[in-house]
């Protein structure tokens, strides 16, 4: 369990002392892990499924494991139990193999449970913390999720946690550590000093509030995180700097999530202003003086043991206002827990699910349909493709190393007349204004992102090829970023589309007259090109010598029509301009804010492109 400094072994209570590490000793361990494995995986669930925990023998066993500070933990993003044999034996803890792999599965069948909400639940309580400790957010939350699957496996399955306290006790506790323990004797109503020497009343009774969240929030335990960080913030001011505040059995806070990135994290349903002390929050401490007399023998258990009832709203739903994350606070978030992605890649992980609920099949138009389809030469496959698609034996006579997206290839087929008709979908062209006046998506929410990923998805879902190109520049004036022409790699997409410019004042013309007047793609389908700028492209049209020629070569050379939205409040100022551009084949659409986008991208979708809403 990772994460907190590790002290020296000491001897536990029972004054075994410390034992060697030998061979003998670690084979004698890890039989007894072995053995006690299938017992411990259905301590909770007879239908939990996990591969064997990774043993360690040595300290380069542990470190090549990501073990540290520790004798156990999972490992969240791969779902694995790793032990330390070494540490086990010499701390005394293999007689209690069965206990120490059903706390390490609890993790993954109660608390946290998934990677998303061990990732919810660090960002609740380093928002409750004051920023001095938000870096022990991980120890926090740690403690807490220990506490509420050790209760579960001490009354549902029998579970002797109790008996590995005991083995790592150590007197004197630190204020942090005492107060913890004590929260077990309550809950399992052990008589006092069981795991810890008598602390005082005001920790006797913070330990009472801390049992209580336990039992008020076990089945819902995110509602309790922040309640029970209120409650250790004052020991967490109390732990000396170069020592260590509990024993090493930290299994999660350490942990780091990787390169996976959870999803569900773009909405955030939590307000740490109101959160209340337990002390005073009517919920937790209840008739809390009453309790002192049982409190002094660890019986204050189950006056608070009751469900409580969230606010509700007019349709008897609970109340849980959520609000979108901005960019940044995603970024930070994830940060917080150990992602390792880098921030673009994180960027377009959160726009695309913000995108995700407006994504619909994309454009078909009707064609007439070979009979029988007609094998003919090789073409590159290339990363986004499906990969049912490569010629396997072509691909291996081409080159024995496979290199995907260049050694390898796929059979192209040619079609012969026929009568039925078939869906084929336009490539896409979406070029997006990344002038000054659009936010950086990675400071803020930008919806010209949002609909340029609703229409980017939909259209890679149909099979189209993608091309995406940011633009601020001014007659020629300025910087673009674009794909490589219209590619299917959806990685590659996203990062143009998230990327910033923030230079010129519009959409560049040129950027259309390089990809389809001056040096058109051979393509073997049209393309539709989507251009979404404001009343700035007007006067980039305008400023460039041969401009509305221009556009409408482009438009006749894509083949698949053409659609500008353009951010205007009123068309009336604006109407020759809008003609001009209609008459250059552009479909124009007026939207009056940002956010107008999205919707637009549904429905432009779903009105142009999608054939049985069309009635086609």
């Amino acid at each position: 369990m990772s994460g907190a400094p590790a002290a020296p072994a000491t001897p536990g209570a029972s004054g075994t002392g410390v034992a060697a590490a030998t061979p003998g000793a670690l084979a004698r361990a890890e039989a007894s892990f072995v053995a006690a494995w299938p017992a411990a995986l259905a301590a909770l669930s007879p239908y939990t499924r996990l591969l064997p925990p990774v043993y360690c023998h040595t300290v380069a066993d542990e470190k090549r494991e990501g073990l540290t500070g520790s004798f156990a933990m999972i490992r969240l993003r791969d779902e694995r139990i790793v032990v330390s044999l070494r540490q086990v034996v010499e701390l005394g803890l293999e007689p209690h193999a069965r206990a120490i792999l059903a706390h390490e599965v609890g993790h993954y069948v109660h608390a946290p449970g998934t990677l998303r909400e061990h990732v919810r639940l660090h960002d609740r309580i380093r928002r409750t913390l004051p920023p001095a400790q938000a870096s022990l957010a991980g120890l926090v939350a740690n403690l807490y999720t220990d506490l509420l699957l050790n209760d579960r496996l001490v009354r549902s399955a029998g579970v002797d946690l109790a008996a590995v306290y005991r083995v790592l006790r150590r007197d004197p506790a630190g204020p942090l550590w005492t107060v913890y323990l004590r929260m077990y004797e309550r809950l399992w109503r052990l008589p006092g000093s069981s795991l810890v020497a008598r602390p005082s009343p005001e920790v006797d009774a913070d330990a009472e509030l801390g049992a209580r969240i336990v039992r008020l929030f076990r089945e819902r335990f995110l509602d309790g995180a922040a309640s029970f960080a209120k409650l250790l913030e004052p020991y967490l001011e109390k732990m000396a700097p170069d020592t260590p505040a509990v024993p090493q059995w930290l299994d999660t806070a350490g942990t780091p999530v990787g390169d996976t990135i959870p999803d569900g994290l773009t909405d955030d349903d939590f307000d740490p202003a109101a959160v209340e002390h337990p002390a005073v929050d009517a919920r937790i401490a209840g008739d809390l003086e009453d309790d002192a007399s049982a409190a002094d023998e660890g019986d204050g258990d189950a006056r608070a043991e009751g469900p409580t009832r969230p606010a509700v709203r007019g349709d008897g739903r609970p109340d849980r206002r959520s609000v979108r994350r901005s960019p940044q606070q995603y970024l930070d978030l994830l940060a917080s827990v150990g992602v390792t992605r880098k921030p673009k890649e994180l960027l377009a992980r959160y726009y695309r699910e913000l995108a995700m609920p407006h994504v619909i099949p994309f454009p078909a138009m009707r064609v007439e349909r070979a009979g029988e389809p007609l094998p003919e030469g090789l073409d590159a496959w290339e990363a986004g493709s499906p990969l049912e698609r490569i010629d396997w034996l072509e691909t291996l006579l081409k080159s024995p190393i496979v290199v995907p997206g260049v050694t390898t290839v796929e059979r192209s087929y040619g079609v012969t007349e026929g009568g039925e008709p078939e869906r084929r979908p336009p490539d896409l062209y979406v070029g997006i204004d990344c002038s000054g006046s659009m936010g950086n998506p990675a400071h803020q929410l930008t919806y010209p992102v949002v609909a340029g990923v609703v229409l980017t998805l939909s259209a890679l879902r149909a099979g189209a090829r993608v091309m995406a190109c940011l633009s601020g520049e001014w007659h020629g004036q300025g910087s673009h970023t674009e794909t490589a022409g219209f590619v299917r790699d959806e990685a590659a997409i996203l990062a143009v589309l998230v990327d910033y410019l923030g230079t010129g004042c519009s959409f560049g013309l040129p950027r259309l007259a390089e990809t389809f007047v001056r040096a058109p793609r051979a393509r073997g389908r049209p393309a539709h090109v989507l251009v979404v700028s404001d009343s700035d492209l007007f006067g980039e049209i305008e400023g460039t010598v041969g401009g509305w020629d221009t556009a409408r070569l482009a438009v006749e050379r894509a083949g698949g029509g053409a659609t500008a939205v353009l951010r205007l409040a009123s068309s009336d100022h604006y109407r020759a301009h809008i003609d001009q551009l209609a008459a250059c084949g552009f479909e124009v659409h007026l939207v009056a804010s940002e956010p107008e986008l999205v919707a637009f991208a549904r429905a432009f979708a779903r009105r142009t492109f999608h054939f049985e809403e069309a009635g086609a």
